[in-house]
């Protein structure tokens, strides 16, 4: 397996006086700088990360109809249905109504979709099993914005929709009660990256607010969950969302996430979104990847602990199957792109036996490993089903829509999409991207880059150094944990660590100061630690041990020279 080289990109410094006009040392001000601070102001919403980074959620298109229905519904006592998506933010923004809903004790039925046996989004199957169930009206979660067909099943059987979703639009839109996304052409609302789990969250902000209630921020344990796992920007709103839910997290009560933290080995107390990333969302996703998402949802939603108990000890065996299955696919689709002369620009792999659940995981893996666009094929007889990931430089949502001629069903984001098509039109599609990714990719230098806050000493991270990088915190999509580069480190120790040794741990130093650090899946490059190393990393706090302590993470490394 090759893996891409990566740059290392030192970020500019402020200008000359900055950080006396921000009243902060150079060494903050220039962390602040490079996340778009410029005034003083800036600098202490930033850190303060408040209730003013809230938007009213009446700036939403539909949603003073959406609250004048659900009052009605509350009123009348009416039995209403919610429908999410089967990821983890459809799966939290669901568990999110429901357990808002019941609190004013109506009679509420969930519906997530098969992955495989019903794909994406809302269709009229959903609407008349939901029907069976005498729901009078629904909300969807995560989706239906671009569900006409499913949207006009409910109509026809008297079911009123209230749509939230957070996808682009098509040119049509389904004919629901209320349409609230904040990608429609008439919101005035003016944060845009709110996820799916945010927007059923400013529904019942919304609602509360009506009613005179204060504000539900109980449920922002959901919201931070699902905002870093549907990989939402952590700018703006989201900062405050995100930020007050993993308060709430470490602190909660839920009996489901107290055991899929449990699962992951996770402190409360300790959980960051970090944890979140690589502990808790992968077990909240596995059910939907392998089967059902049910058993996710009554893990969010049960208050029995020892039903949480059981379900995650399920949950958590569905995530080795998983990580197996992962592994033999990437293993397959490596060996793929090695029978190829030379490396494509968009890279396209394929296999029938590839469950439709790992896709994503298998393209995701490939982008990373050699920076380029990726796609994973479930290859079948008739209909094949697929998962895209890819780079800054190639928007694959872009490139799928101008082939919507050839698919069934397809959708996404600039870096993350998927379709379902029919067998016998992949050869023109494949032939078709490879076109728009040479014009598009051609004479980029198709290399990932490290963005480098600063040059520092190991010396740098004081108590009140590491106390104020902590406090540019939650770090994620938009607002990346401060990288630095320090050349020159003594290695004092190195060694292989994982189950297949695939990590390296180190201990480092420099000038009389001695830091620990792990490598994640960098163990092939123990050969370059022998002496001095130039290392490029993050830091944060190893809680392993019965004392927190500081360990770096290493993004990348080489010899030193």
């Amino acid at each position: 397996m090759s893996v891409s080289i990566k740059r290392w990109k030192l970020r500019e410094f402020p200008p000359f006086g900055f950080a006396s006009q921000l009243g902060f040392t150079p060494f903050h001000a220039h962390l602040l700088y490079n996340r778009g601070i410029r005034t003083a102001g800036d600098a202490e919403l930033f850190l303060n990360s408040d209730e003013r980074l809230l938007n009213d959620p009446r700036l939403l298109p539909d949603m003073d109809n959406a609250v004048a229905r659900l009052r009605r519904a509350i009123e009348d006592g009416e039995h209403i249905g919610v429908f999410g998506d089967f990821d983890a933010d459809g799966i939290t923004g669901t568990a999110l109504l429901l357990t808002a809903l019941r609190e004013f004790g109506l009679r509420v039925t969930p519906h997530i979709p098969h992955r495989v046996e019903d794909g994406h989004d809302l269709k009229p199957k959903a609407i008349r099993h939901l029907d069976e169930e005498g729901i009078s009206l629904l909300i969807t979660v995560d989706c239906g914005a671009n569900a006409e067909d499913g949207v006009n099943e409910a109509v026809k059987l008297g079911i009123d929709t209230i749509i939230t979703d957070h996808h682009s639009l098509a040119d049509t839109w389904p004919a629901a009660h209320a349409l609230i996304n904040p990608r429609h052409p008439d919101s005035r609302y003016p944060f845009g990256e709110l996820t799916g789990v945010g927007m059923a969250f400013k529904l019942i902000e919304a609602l509360y607010e009506d009613m005179r209630l204060p504000r539900p921020e109980h449920l922002l344990e959901f919201v931070a969950l699902g905002t870093v796992a549907d990989v939402g920007a952590l700018t703006g709103e989201n900062r405050y969302l995100v930020k007050r839910g993993l308060e709430y997290i470490n602190r909660t009560e839920n009996p489901g996430i107290r055991a899929l933290a449990a699962k992951a080995r996770m402190k409360m107390g300790a959980i960051d979104t970090e944890a979140l990333s690589f502990g808790i969302i992968p077990r909240l996703n596995v059910a939907g990847r392998l089967g059902s998402a049910d058993i996710s949802l009554e893990l969010l939603t049960t208050e029995r602990a020892d039903r949480a108990q059981s379900l995650a000890g399920e949950i958590e065996c569905q995530n080795l199957e998983r990580q197996e299955l992962t592994r033999q696919a990437v293993a397959e689709a490596e060996w793929q792109l090695e029978a190829k002369e030379e490396l494509p620009n968009i890279l396209i792999v394929k296999s029938p036996d590839w469950i439709v659940g790992v896709l994503g995981l298998i393209a995701g893996r490939l982008a990373e490993n050699h920076y380029r666009p990726a796609i994973a094929v479930s290859m079948k007889e008739e209909t094949s089903r697929a998962s895209a990931r890819s780079i800054p430089e190639f928007n694959i949502v872009e490139a799928l829509r101008q082939n919507a001629h050839l698919f069934d069903q397809h959708g996404g984001h600039p870096q993350a999409a998927g379709f379902t098509i029919p067998t016998a039109s992949l050869p023109k599609l494949e032939q078709n991207l490879e076109r728009i990714a040479v014009e598009r990719l051609d004479g980029h230098d198709l290399a990932p880059s490290l963005d480098i806050d600063c040059e520092v000493q190991l010396s740098a991270f004081t108590p009140q150094n590491f106390d104020f990088i902590q406090s540019l915190a939650p770090f994620g999509e938009g607002n990346p944990a401060p990288v630095f580069l320090t050349r020159a480190v003594r290695v004092l120790e190195a060694r292989l660590v994982g189950t297949n040794r695939q990590h390296l741990k180190m201990r480092l130093g420099q000038r009389g100061t001695t830091i620990s650090a792990i490598a994640f899946n960098q163990g092939h490059k123990v050969r370059e630690t022998r002496r001095f190393i130039d290392v490029v990393y993050t830091v944060g706090l190893d809680t392993w041990g019965q004392y927190p302590r500081l360990q770096m993470t290493v993004q990348d490394l080489q010899a030193a020279v």
